[in-house]
């Protein structure tokens, strides 16, 4: 059983999570987009709400609290649309330096959400406009835990007390009061974290393709592609019949082991010159520390078996440089027409069986 204080850290940890500069930063600029589109769409709709009050129904505009609050959400929203527009164009601060915006927007409009709420409350109505706002701003804007805690519980208090000293908040239930606070809250934790945790996802998928980007694709020693060369030369087999070729040299770590790292790479240097030369040197690869991959592309199997057949004859008259001793090695093939990336794998797969059985 936990003890307290490893409860205290895992809730420490839960209200304030580690995340990474970079997603934060990512985080700070949805929550401007967010605010940006929220004080744009109230904006509007106050706005035309007006309009249809002063062309349909203008008694409405005599009302003491319509026409104040309409303009109190408009200048509100105006200028929350204004500065998260700014934040958003600008490229000289990063968007940590606005993270304020969505705060003064959201405790500003629920300021409006409480006295339309109590208005419609003193007036006999369903409180609908102070949880129709407080969930949209939930459901919109991404709050940290610990801002969570203090902006959602803290309207929701405030609203209750408001409540409370005007009649004892006879109206409502304290339980069902409770409830939606809590499903608030716990709905605005859940959402930051699953939003942080995709953030964190891509941030990953993109570290991982830069490192990738600056991989070297290109052997010194054989002057060939290397394997990492062949994710991006991947389109130009996608849905095209190939010949995939698998070969593999053998006792090649003894040989460097006995005649040196010179004599090895003399021997890589003979069998990538050779496989330019006889077979292809656009789509061969040294795929690994002694094997290689031939890629034969658009050619029938006939055509293919007899341009291998002249290249085996002349893999036959390499030798191991100053021992005159033959290279020896193992190759098998595959052919088929890969659709994705999966099927040349299992095509590379296949070609390797094949070259593991002939050995």
């Amino acid at each position: 059983m936990a003890t307290f204080s490893e409860n205290w850290t895992r809730f420490k940890n839960y209200m304030n999570p580690y995340i990474h500069p970079s997603i934060k930063e990512g985080l700070y600029r949805k929550n401007l987009k967010s605010t940006h589109d929220i004080a744009l769409a109230f904006t509007t709709v106050e706005f035309l709400v007006l309009v249809y009050y002063f062309l349909f129904n203008k008694a409405m505009l005599y009302e003491p609290f319509i026409v104040p609050s309409a303009i109190y959400s408009i200048v509100v929203s105006a200028l929350a649309l204004l500065t998260s527009h700014y934040a958003l164009k600008d490229l000289k601060h990063p968007f940590s330096t606005y993270k304020n915006i969505y705060v003064a927007y959201f405790l500003m409009f629920m300021v409006f959400g409480m006295v339309s709420s109590f208005y419609e409350y003193s007036h006999g109505q369903q409180m609908f406009i102070f949880f129709a706002i407080i969930f949209c701003l939930v459901n919109f804007i991404l709050l940290p835990p610990v801002t969570g805690l203090i902006l959602i519980w803290g309207s929701y208090l405030i609203f209750y007390l408001v409540l409370h000293s005007y009649d004892g908040a006879q109206k409502i239930s304290l339980l069902n009061y409770f409830i939606f606070a809590l499903l608030t809250l716990v709905g605005s934790f859940n959402k930051y974290k699953m939003q942080a945790t995709e953030l964190e996802r891509i941030h990953r998928i993109e570290t991982m393709n830069d490192m990738l980007q600056n991989v070297p694709v290109h052997d010194n020693i054989t002057d060939m592609k290397n394997r990492y060369a062949l994710r991006d030369d991947f389109t130009s087999y996608q849905n095209h019949h190939i010949i995939v070729v698998m070969l593999d040299l053998d006792e090649f770590k003894k040989i460097n082991e006995e005649y040196g790292q010179s004599t090895g790479d003399a021997i890589l240097g003979q069998v990538g010159s050779c496989i330019k030369t006889h077979l292809t040197e656009s789509h061969s690869y040294r795929y690994g520390s002694d094997s290689f991959l031939i890629i034969l592309q658009d050619i029938e199997l006939s055509d293919a078996l007899q341009r291998l057949s002249i290249w085996e004859r002349n893999m036959a008259t390499l030798s191991v440089p100053e021992l005159n001793k033959p290279i020896h090695y193992t190759s098998g093939y595959s052919h088929g027409t890969p659709r994705d990336e999966d099927e040349l794998r299992m095509l590379i797969e296949a070609a390797d069986r094949k070259r593991r059985d002939f050995s």
